[in-house]
C-alpha cells in the first residue's frame, strides 16, 4: 500500500460520522463555486512541440471520475521519464472521488499541470496537484487552497480530521507541512487563496516538481499554453498554437500580409488570395504540410507587386 494512502486510511478511521458524511456527499468548495451535476470531463490533446498525447481534465470533481480517468489514461502518451501528463482545470469536488482518482494516479504515474488560462482549487489543488509525481504551475495558471470544512445543517463546521487526511497525503509527497498549514489555519470555506507560479513554486517549498519538460524555452511555452491551445477550433489552429517553428512562421506571413495589405492597389484582390490561401492550409493534417503551405505563401506574397 501507497505511504500516503496508508496514512489516509489511518486518518479516516477516526472520522466522525459527520465527517464520513461530508467526505462522500459535499462538495469541498460549495460556497466557492455552486455545486453543478456535470462531472469532470476528459479528453485527449495532441501538443505539436513536445510529440506527446496528454490529458486535459476538467469540470468538478465528481464520484465515477476515476473510471474514465483510467480509460482514458490508455490513450496517452508518456513523456521522457514515463509519467502520463494531466492538465488540470477543476473547482475542486468530492474529496473520495478525488482520492480514489489519485489512486489510479499512482499506478498509472503522472505529471499533473495547471498552465495558462487553467485554475485548480480546493480538492483539485491540495489533493490532484499535490499527487503528481511531477508537477507544476505555469503562465497565469493560478491553485487555489482553503480548509476543509463539514456542513451542518446550514452551517460549515472545520474539519481538522479531513485537513490531517489531505496534509498526510500531500507530506508524504515532499510537500513541507509550513507550506499546508499557511493556508489550513488562515483560509476556511468562504475564502480561497488563489496563489500563481511565483508563490506555489517558489515560496510554498515541495508543491511543484518541474519535470524534464520544462528544460528548454519552446518545451516550457508548449506546456504553459496546452490548455488554451486545445480549445482552438480546428486541428491546424492547434497545431500552429502548440509548435514554436510553426507559430514563428505564422507570426512572420501575418507581418507579411499587413504590410503588403497597407500597400496594396487592390486590397480586394489580396485579401481573396488570403483566403484561398487559408482554404488550403486548412487541408493539411500534420506539421510539415503546415510549414511547405506557410512558406510558400510567404514566397508568393513577398513577388506580389504593391
Amino acid at each position: 500500500m501507497h505511504g500516503a494512502e496508508q496514512a489516509r486510511d489511518v486518518a479516516a478511521k477516526n472520522l466522525t460520522q459527520p465527517s464520513r458524511f461530508w467526505l462522500h456527499l459535499v462538495c469541498l468548495t460549495t460556497l466557492v463555486f455552486p455545486c453543478v451535476a456535470s462531472a469532470m470531463d476528459f479528453r485527449i490533446y495532441y501538443q505539436p512541440q513536445l510529440k506527446i498525447k496528454m490529458i486535459i481534465a476538467e469540470g468538478k470533481i465528481q464520484s465515477g471520475d476515476v473510471r474514465k480517468f483510467i480509460s482514458i489514461a490508455k490513450r496517452a502518451d508518456r513523456d521522457g521519464e514515463g509519467l502520463v501528463t494531466v492538465i488540470l482545470n477543476s473547482p475542486g469536488g468530492n474529496v473520495e472521488a478525488a482520492f480514489r482518482i489519485v489512486d489510479a494516479m499512482d499506478k498509472i504515474r503522472v505529471y499533473t499541470a495547471v498552465p495558462s488560462g487553467a485554475s485548480c482549487a480546493s480538492a483539485c489543488a491540495s489533493i490532484l496537484f499535490a499527487s503528481g509525481e511531477r508537477r507544476s504551475v505555469l503562465g497565469t495558471g493560478k491553485l487555489g487552497f482553503h480548509s476543509c470544512y463539514r456542513r451542518e445543517g446550514g452551517t460549515y463546521e472545520a474539519d481538522s480530521l479531513c485537513n490531517e487526511i489531505i496534509a498526510a497525503n500531500a507530506m508524504q509527497r515532499g510537500v513541507t507541512h509550513a507550506g499546508i498549514n499557511r493556508f489550513v489555519e488562515e483560509y476556511g470555506a468562504r475564502d480561497m487563496a488563489w496563489v500563481g507560479r511565483d508563490i506555489a513554486c517558489k515560496s510554498l517549498q515541495g508543491l511543484c516538481k518541474p519535470g524534464n519538460m520544462e528544460t528548454t524555452a519552446d518545451m516550457r511555452v508548449a506546456l504553459t499554453n496546452s490548455l488554451e491551445c486545445s480549445k482552438l477550433p480546428s486541428p491546424q489552429a492547434q497545431l500552429v498554437c502548440g509548435d514554436a517553428e510553426l507559430t514563428r512562421v505564422d507570426r512572420q506571413l501575418a507581418g507579411i500580409y499587413e504590410q503588403k495589405l497597407k500597400t496594396s492597389a487592390n486590397k480586394e484582390r489580396l485579401r481573396s488570395s488570403q483566403r484561398t490561401w487559408l482554404r488550403t492550409r486548412n487541408e493539411c493534417g500534420d506539421k510539415d504540410c503546415l510549414l511547405r503551405s506557410y512558406n510558400a505563401r510567404i514566397d508568393e506574397l513577398k513577388r506580389t507587386p504593391s
